[in-house]
């Protein structure tokens, strides 16, 4: 690090901004891979290095996604995963993450590339020898949306005013696995975590280290030194155990009344003072309604929980709503009311059937028509004639009218008789 910090000097004495940004991405860079992510990730926040790579060109953007990317994976080996699914979710949620770092080209349907776009391309694209393994990429923002999500949609079966989505990858990984109509093993990493991730939202946290424990991952997380691979493996178990108890504690606790301590340490095989501190959190945080007993060995559960009944009930008042909405703002669309009133006197034109509307609008009436006359030059029965009785006040106006009069009467004037 001293000796990279030597060289980012010479490079600041240039004066040459483009290098100074090039400097300090690798030194992140450097950092995050010898697995000090304060030091990286203060570096990026102090120089606002962010907002200068979007602004600079397309080498410093790859550069940046790439220190994103070791950054995420540092963490990750460090155990702070709210830390490592921020930063990897930035690269991996849209699955670009081989144009990102510019390790290959996307070969989508519809993308539409010069070939001298694409010359230029391949020639940004990064030798073999400096590539992130984009699986190793994959399984870590997997899991790490894993041990965030699952959690977090048992809570909002509770509660169904959360409305928090955190990985919307993971989610729809698992709308896709319950709509299958078998379910066979796993075939690769994700299917593997989607199977774990199922078997953790009913508590089975054994099933869920199961399903990761053979992994690629673990063998090349840390490249340097894979006997790390193990240690990173066991810290992630640890996780899934806690995690294991968070999510069955919000799914079934509305069917007991009380928990023994000693029975919670022997489903999950954590230790009575890590149980102990993980319920109190949840019940700080006001995630579950409980309280210890006088000696702290009991969960007593205060259930004032919604039953399934009143949930349904919840999400159909919300649904409800959400459809009412919907219609009220399609007729205030359609009526004019609202912040639709004033659209067709501001805009460039009226509205379709505006006496003073756009070409369109006038010709509803003919090539110069008015109000109260049929076009002369038309063809059919009234052609020439003019209309009898007064003016009929159509479109816009009577549709006004009817709106902030509050009658039934919308769209056309009234017929004459």
């Amino acid at each position: 690090c001293a000796f990279m910090s030597k060289l980012c000097r010479y490079v600041f004495k240039t004066g040459q901004t483009r290098l100074q940004w090039r400097a300090l991405l690798c030194q992140a860079y450097h950092l995050a891979l010898h697995d000090h992510f304060q030091e990286a990730r203060d570096l990026l926040h102090l120089t606002n290095l962010q907002e200068k790579a979007l602004e600079s060109d397309v080498h410093v953007q790859i550069l940046y996604n790439r220190v994103l990317a070791q950054m995420g994976l540092c963490a990750f080996r460090l155990g702070k995963i709210q830390e490592a699914h921020n930063d990897l979710m930035a690269v991996c949620m849209h699955n670009k993450a081989r144009e990102l770092l510019a390790q290959g080209l996307s070969y989508a349907k519809f993308a539409d590339r010069t070939p001298e776009q694409e010359r230029a391309e391949r020639l940004r694209q990064f030798p073999y020898h400096m590539h992130i393994n984009l699986e190793v990429l994959d399984s870590a923002h997997h899991l790490c949306a894993m041990l965030l999500e699952v959690p977090n949609l048992a809570m909002q079966a509770i509660d169904p005013t959360n409305k928090r989505i955190i990985s919307r990858v993971l989610r729809r990984a698992l709308d896709q696995y319950d709509k299958q109509v078998f379910t066979g093993p796993p075939e690769n990493a994700k299917e593997a975590v989607v199977s774990a991730a199922k078997a953790l939202q009913k508590g089975d946290w054994q099933s869920a280290c199961a399903a990761i424990e053979d992994l690629k991952l673990w063998e090349h997380i840390d490249v340097g030194h894979p006997d790390n691979g193990a240690k990173v493996r066991d810290m992630v178990k640890e996780k899934i155990k806690t995690e294991g108890l968070r999510t069955y504690l919000f799914a079934y606790a509305s069917i007991y009344d009380a928990f023994h301590l000693d029975q919670l340490v022997s489903m999950f095989d954590l230790p009575s003072k890590i149980v102990h501190s993980i319920v109190s959190k949840m019940m700080i945080k006001e995630e579950i309604t409980a309280f210890w007993d006088e000696s702290s060995k009991y969960l007593l559960m205060q259930h004032v929980e919604p039953t399934p009944l009143q949930r349904l009930a919840l999400t159909l008042a919300d649904r409800g709503a959400q459809a009412v909405e919907n219609n009220e703002r399609l007729v205030d669309h359609k009526t004019g009311g609202y912040g639709f009133k004033e659209q067709g006197r501001e805009g460039k034109g009226g509205g379709r059937w505006d006496a003073q509307g756009n070409e369109k609008g006038q010709r509803r009436f003919g090539k110069g028509g008015h109000l109260g006359f049929e076009d002369r030059k038309g063809k059919g029965k009234g052609r020439g004639k003019q209309s009898s009785g007064p003016p009929r006040s159509r479109g816009w106006e009577n549709a006004r009218a009817g709106a902030f009069s509050g009658g039934a009467q919308r769209g056309w004037g009234s017929r004459p008789n």
